[in-house]
Protein backbone atom coordinates (compact mmCIF):
# COMPACT_ATOMS: atom_id res chain seq x y z
CA UNK A 1 0.00 0.00 0.00
CA UNK A 2 1.26 3.42 -1.14
CA UNK A 3 1.62 5.47 2.09
CA UNK A 4 -0.34 9.02 1.04
CA UNK A 5 1.42 12.50 0.77
CA UNK A 6 1.23 14.66 3.52
CA UNK A 7 -1.37 17.00 2.02
CA UNK A 8 -3.65 14.53 0.98
CA UNK A 9 -3.87 13.44 4.35
CA UNK A 10 -4.44 16.66 5.82
CA UNK A 11 -7.26 17.55 3.08
CA UNK A 12 -9.06 14.12 3.40
CA UNK A 13 -8.68 14.90 7.01
CA UNK A 14 -11.13 18.07 6.51
CA UNK A 15 -13.68 16.11 4.59
CA UNK A 16 -16.93 15.48 7.05
CA UNK A 17 -19.20 18.48 8.19
CA UNK A 18 -17.79 18.32 11.43
CA UNK A 19 -14.17 18.42 11.51
CA UNK A 20 -14.18 21.25 9.20
CA UNK A 21 -16.29 23.29 11.53
CA UNK A 22 -13.96 22.63 14.30
CA UNK A 23 -10.63 23.79 12.05
CA UNK A 24 -12.72 26.74 11.02
CA UNK A 25 -13.44 27.47 14.50
CA UNK A 26 -10.15 26.90 15.43
CA UNK A 27 -8.14 29.35 12.58
CA UNK A 28 -10.31 32.31 14.03
CA UNK A 29 -9.91 31.46 18.15
CA UNK A 30 -6.30 29.52 18.13
CA UNK A 31 -5.40 28.15 21.21
CA UNK A 32 -9.03 27.07 22.24
CA UNK A 33 -9.71 24.51 25.18
CA UNK A 34 -11.47 21.24 24.24
CA UNK A 35 -14.67 22.03 26.57
CA UNK A 36 -15.06 25.48 24.22
CA UNK A 37 -14.95 23.40 21.16
CA UNK A 38 -17.72 20.93 22.38
CA UNK A 39 -19.99 23.95 23.48
CA UNK A 40 -19.01 25.67 19.49
CA UNK A 41 -19.52 22.53 17.85
CA UNK A 42 -22.70 21.03 20.24
CA UNK A 43 -21.38 17.65 19.70
CA UNK A 44 -20.79 15.05 23.03
CA UNK A 45 -16.83 15.43 24.32
CA UNK A 46 -15.77 11.90 22.99
CA UNK A 47 -17.09 13.45 19.29
CA UNK A 48 -14.89 16.44 19.31
CA UNK A 49 -11.98 14.53 20.76
CA UNK A 50 -11.88 11.58 17.87
CA UNK A 51 -12.38 14.38 15.21
CA UNK A 52 -9.32 16.95 16.91
CA UNK A 53 -6.99 13.99 17.44
CA UNK A 54 -7.29 13.00 13.87
CA UNK A 55 -6.99 16.47 13.00
CA UNK A 56 -3.73 16.46 14.86
CA UNK A 57 -2.43 12.67 13.95
CA UNK A 58 -2.48 14.31 10.41
CA UNK A 59 -0.35 17.39 11.09
CA UNK A 60 -3.54 20.04 10.80
CA UNK A 61 -3.59 20.74 14.76
CA UNK A 62 -1.02 20.67 17.96
CA UNK A 63 -2.35 20.26 21.19
CA UNK A 64 -0.55 21.28 24.68
CA UNK A 65 -2.15 20.13 28.41
CA UNK A 66 -2.43 22.87 31.39
CA UNK A 67 -3.36 21.01 34.15
CA UNK A 68 -6.52 18.91 33.14
CA UNK A 69 -7.37 20.88 29.94
CA UNK A 70 -6.01 20.35 26.48
CA UNK A 71 -5.88 23.63 24.13
CA UNK A 72 -5.78 23.15 20.55
CA UNK A 73 -4.36 25.11 17.79
CA UNK A 74 -3.98 25.28 14.06
CA UNK A 75 -0.77 24.52 12.44
CA UNK A 76 0.33 27.38 10.62
CA UNK A 77 3.64 24.72 9.43
CA UNK A 78 3.29 21.98 7.54
CA UNK A 79 5.09 19.08 9.81
CA UNK A 80 5.32 16.49 6.32
CA UNK A 81 7.44 19.11 4.48
CA UNK A 82 8.35 22.06 6.93
CA UNK A 83 6.99 24.77 4.97
CA UNK A 84 3.78 26.87 5.29
CA UNK A 85 0.91 24.73 5.90
CA UNK A 86 -1.22 25.39 2.57
CA UNK A 87 -4.35 24.53 4.24
CA UNK A 88 -3.31 27.53 6.23
CA UNK A 89 -3.61 29.82 4.04
CA UNK A 90 -7.17 29.39 2.38
CA UNK A 91 -10.14 32.11 3.29
CA UNK A 92 -13.39 29.55 4.11
CA UNK A 93 -16.73 30.54 3.01
CA UNK A 94 -19.56 30.64 5.00
CA UNK A 95 -21.60 28.07 5.24
CA UNK A 96 -24.90 27.92 3.20
CA UNK A 97 -28.21 27.37 4.53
Amino acid sequence: MQQKIGCVSCFKSLGTDSRMTIYKFLTEKHDTAVSEIVKFVELKQPTVSYHLNEMKKNGLLSSKKIGKEVFYTVNSVCPHYESACVAHGIKFLPAQN
